[in-house]
């Protein structure tokens, strides 16, 4: 060990005296130089390393791409050239003669080896060859293929262990991110978006996909640890596009899709509901006491004829006059139409070698699959960058965004569309709308709701992005960041008259005002340095802070005069109500260390320390430090030529490290007050009284997480990959324990319990084809498993069934439909047949009605016969992206999947079968159809006996994500309009699902609410 250590020391000590050597020798010898250029844009690169092969002899080309080697005694020599992001490459017989230069230009190609992509970790970037934590990037030309109102869900099936689930199918709906699984119990489980090194308050929903220049997904330890708490569920950088050096460019980019309903609710129809609504008069359960069934024909009680007499008594006079004239409605598709959206994007792009800049406008419309829903969407981007001084470069950019979702009823619009009888009419004989289809008084023509209700949610957001940077030193760096993020959002309601929630009286309206000042202000200092070829440093310090600024108001008026002027009037209102106004700060202040260490170019070492203050949490507990560390050793390195039979790369790497979660809302460890009424003498008084239980203790969530992984490359890299394995333990988990009533408090929030992740990713991409006829075909496999488990609750509890925690069981998110559940509930076991009457009988029950599961065996049906049925986690997840080019055309294809999990249809669940609504369309137990699907119609039973156990299904689907299919317009064809590139494609995205499920999206888990559709459209994209 002590001669290696010398060794390396003397190795070190003579890579410091080469220069010196050189110069001494300059008089008889030459040189070499050069000018190297991307091949792709025909421009200069910067920063390209050239070495001397044989030699340590190594330079970097200058911002005109030129390079110069001197102090060569003549002879012939073979360079090597290398960047970031590019295919290195190798010039070989470069004949150097004394006293003379050799001129050797080098173009390099983008490199399309995952190994040798560079990629954004935190505060930096780093070739993909020297990461050691577990990183996920997707570049912009993946990012581009998916046309989405959201650039998040454009990721979706690209990077192995995040999922991405949608939320709703309404025009702007967002999608739910989680990466590697679920911690938290209460406090958020959503990751971290950074867009140029800022983080963003408001979320990345606002950003379009046409901007951005790649993301990355930090998701070990390791890789999050830089960002400390807010680390905690990983991190999702945004870097975007930016201006380069050259003559100015402009690009035109624009689209149009249609979309198209691709699942429906199958409903009764109307001879169907017909037959269901006799069967539920007909049912002897209908019988009042001492008095015969409804439904009679000819004198016979609950007679399975059907006659006037019995019809006359069952269907409102609208039913009976559709049967008559042999008319009915499909409310379904009444309220639904072909939904469109529509991008356009122009970009400008140029400078010289000291300034850059970009700018970008974008308009985006979707108009959606139901009626009165749609979005609106006005963006523009400016990003400038300069050298303001030979070692100061300054820049910024600023984001501002316009958006407006029309929501009308949401997705109740499309659920009373599914509950309203087929035996209607929407309009009179004079074609006006009829508000009341039947006397029910539930019951209203959804058309009327989408008039009259309104739900629009305005948007205005400025973030902007300001740094300054300062070389100190060679290798020494200076930058600071600054970053804020105004978001102002007015959600304007307005319900009339004339929908079902006033069913014809009365009307409200109500603002509520949301204001939120984000801002981030970073100290950066770096030093790079590399120590001839055994030594690389990179180390960053980091101080930071963040505060932000929330508040909001709200106003609500009732029974308006008149109804024209909807939210915007609410002093017109009989009644002013619900004044409201609410203020919160939080901040955080915090300090990094981070050293990168390569050595020998084989051995990795990354060590992170980040210290985090929380105002959130209590005196004595704001300040926690996240500590990790990585290691990472290169086996075989493609660049140095060494491989094992097939295998041309490998690198193992293993990382262990905490992060914290502060995702509760400010102020909860000081308690609050209630305001409250009281009689005093008859009159009211109002006063306070304490409305939450302060916790001074309440400290950090901290997750550690360890994690162990590959990185490979097979034949010359037209195979590579990569594979990790997690294990991520959470405790002092932030929920809220229950207290004994006497305390005059239901609960306080508390650090207990702890969870578990783990989980494995396989990440594959394979060159199928590469250059074969002038084929080049890659394929991209991505493959995730995590099981998510409690592992300890509150007091030592096994289980708490009223928020639905089980220890060993996932997380249960009791109050949110889109995020995930644990289903604990009767298990389902048929209908009870004629055969069993006695058996029914002693639990109760009667043949035609739902039967249960005695879980426990007791011979009684009680709550003690629920059990945990499944949840929403899918077992595994998984994708296939495929590509191939040829000729100027390309195709390409992605899929993903989710397997083994369970969905809530809520329509079969809250299908009454009571003969007032229409609903699913059922095989209906009755005594000439033993059916052991659904149980026998009852029109006095509107929420049948255990009919929650119904609608439990497996929700396993394929999806074809999308299909693309584009055209290069070659160059010589547009010189004549002053054009440089163009591309034609059709696209169509979510044509196909196959899935053995009823629910109307099994991804978004909806069992009802807007359904999911595809969407068809063309678009191009114009160079100048």
């Amino acid at each position: 060990m002590k001669r290696r250590l010398i060794t390396v020391s003397l190795l070190s000590a003579c890579a410091l005296l080469l220069p010196a050597t050189r110069a001494s020798a300059q008089g008889t010898t030459g040189g070499i130089t050069g000018v190297i250029t991307g091949v792709e844009s025909n421009q200069p690169i910067q920063g390209v390393r050239v070495t001397v092969l044989g030699t340590q002899l190594t330079v970097t080309s200058n911002p005109q791409g030129r390079y110069t080697i001197a102090g060569l005694a003549a002879g012939m020599y073979r360079l090597r050239a290398s960047a970031i992001g590019y295919t290195p490459v190798i010039v070989d017989s470069v004949p150097v003669r004394a006293g003379q230069v050799a001129n050797a230009d080098i173009a390099l190609r983008h490199q399309t080896v995952e190994l040798e992509k560079v990629v954004v970790v935190g505060y930096g970037t780093l070739a993909k060859r020297d990461v050691t934590g577990a990183v996920g990037s997707v570049a912009a030309e993946q990012i581009k293929q998916i046309p989405t109102t959201n650039a998040i869900e454009a990721i979706k099936g690209r990077v192995a262990g995040v999922d991405i689930t949608s939320t709703g199918y309404k025009p702007g709906d967002g999608v739910r991110v989680r990466v590697r699984g679920q911690r938290s119990l209460k406090a958020s489980n959503d990751p971290l978006y950074v867009l140029d090194g800022i983080p963003m308050a408001g979320g990345i929903g606002d950003l379009n996909p046409g901007d951005i220049q790649s993301i990355e997904v930090l998701k070990d330890a390791s890789a999050t640890a830089i960002y400390g708490s807010r680390g905690a569920n990983g991190v999702v950088l945004v870097t975007s596009k930016k201006g380069q050096a050259g003559a100015m460019r402009s690009t035109f980019d624009t689209y149009y899709g249609i979309q198209d309903i691709t699942r429906r609710v199958e409903v009764f129809d109307a001879q169907g509901y017909a037959d269901y609504k006799r069967e539920a008069y007909r049912n002897p359960n209908s019988v009042a006491a001492g008095k015969q069934p409804i439904y009679t024909c000819g004198g016979v009680a609950g007679s399975p004829e059907t006659c006037p007499e019995g019809d006359a008594l069952t269907f409102y006079t609208e039913e009976l006059n559709a049967m008559k004239n042999g008319t009915f409605t499909d409310w379904q598709d009444l309220i639904s139409r072909r939904g469109s959206q529509v991008s356009n994007q122009v970009s400008v792009t140029g400078g010289n070698e000291r300034n850059q800049y970009a700018v970008s406008g974008n308009l985006l419309k979707q108009i959606g699959v139901t009626q009165a829903q749609d979005y609106d969407r006005k963006q523009m981007r400016v990003n400038y960058e300069g050298q303001a001084r030979d070692r100061i470069r300054v820049g910024g950019s600023v984001l501002l965004v316009r958006s407006l979702q029309r929501l009308s009823r949401g997705d109740g619009l499309y659920s009373e569309a599914i509950a309203d009888t087929p035996l209607s009419v929407p309009y009179d004989s004079a074609g006006n709308l009829v508000f009341k289809p039947t006397p029910d008084a539930q019951r209203d023509n959804p058309l009327a709701d989408a008039n009259n209700w309104l739900n629009d949610n305005l948007r205005n957001r400025v973030f902007g992005t300001l740094f300054a940077s300062v070389d100190l030193l060679p290798g020494l760096a200076y930058r600071a960041n600054f970053g804020p993020d105004l978001t102002f959002e007015r959600n304007g309601q307005f319900i009339g008259a004339q929908t079902q929630a006033n069913q014809g009286a009365g009307n409200q309206a109500e603002i509520r005002n949301r204001r939120t000042f984000d801002y981030t202000l970073d100290n950066l200092l770096t030093y790079k340095r590399e120590l001839g070829r055994i030594h690389k440093i990179d180390a960053t310090l980091l101080y930071s802070i963040e505060k932000q600024t929330f508040e909001g108001d709200s106003t609500r008026g009732q029974n308006f005069v008149y109804e024209s002027g909807i939210y915007e009037n609410l002093g017109g209102a009989a009644n002013v109500e619900r004044i409201g106004s609410v203020i919160s700060q939080w901040a955080l202040q915090s300090y990094m260390a981070r050293l990168n260490y390569t050595l020998l170019d084989k051995y990795l070492l990354t060590l992170t320390t980040r210290v985090d203050g929380s105002s959130r949490l209590a005196e004595g507990n704001k300040y926690a430090t996240f500590p990790s560390v990585a290691l990472g050793y290169r086996v075989l390195d493609e660049n140095a030529n060494q491989r094992f039979g097939p295998l041309n790369s490998l690198k193992l790497r293993g990382s262990y490290g905490t992060t914290g979660n502060t995702s509760v809302d400010p102020y909860q460890t000081q308690g609050g007050l209630t305001r409250t009424a009281y009689s005093y003498g008859g009159a009211p008084g109002f006063g306070y009284r304490p409305g939450s239980l302060p916790n001074p203790a309440l400290s950090w969530e901290k997750t550690a997480t360890v994690d162990v992984g590959l990185d490979f490359g097979l034949f010359d890299g037209r195979l590579t990959g990569t594979v990790d394995g997690y294990r991520a333990n959470t405790k002092d988990l932030l929920m809220d324990r229950q207290l004994l009533l006497w305390t005059g408090y239901s609960s306080i929030t508390q650090n207990v319990g702890a969870t578990r992740n783990t989980g494995i990713e396989v990440a594959l991409t394979g060159i199928t084809l590469d250059g074969w006829h002038g084929i080049h075909w890659t394929n991209d496999v991505t493959f995730s498993k995590n099981k998510n488990e409690i592992v300890s609750l509150s007091n030592g509890q096994l289980a708490d069934p009223g928020n639905g925690w089980w220890v060993g069981q996932p997380i249960n998110n009791p109050n949110s439909n889109s995020d995930n559940h644990v289903w604990y509930d009767y298990k389902f076991d048929g209908i009870w047949q004629t055969a069993d009457s006695a058996q029914a009988r002693s639990f109760g029950r009667k043949p035609g009605e739902i039967r249960i599961v005695d879980a426990n065996g007791d011979g009684k049906f009680n709550a003690s016969d629920k059990v945990i049925l499944g949840n929403t986690y899918p077992k595994w997840t998984g994708s296939f992206s495929s590509r191939l080019d040829y000729r100027g055309f390309d195709v390409s294809l992605q899929a993903i999947t989710r397997q083994g999990f369970m969905v809530r249809n809520d329509l079969q669940r809250g299908n009454t079968l009571a003969g007032r609504y229409n609903g699913p369309a059922v095989n209906f137990w009755t005594p000439s159809n033993p059916s052991n699907e659904a149980p026998r119609p009852d029109k006095n039973t509107e929420n049948p006996v255990f009919g929650d156990a119904r609608g439990y299904e497996d929700g396993s689907f394929v999806k074809i994500r999308n299909i693309t299919v584009g055209a290069t317009i070659p160059p010589r064809l547009l010189t004549r309009v002053g054009a440089q590139s163009a591309r034609i494609y059709f696209t169509a995205q979510d044509p196909w699902m196959f899935t053995n499920t009823s629910v109307l999206d099994p991804e978004g888990q909806t069992g009802n609410g807007v359904p999911i559709f595809r969407t068809l459209l063309i678009g191009g994209s114009f160079g100048f």
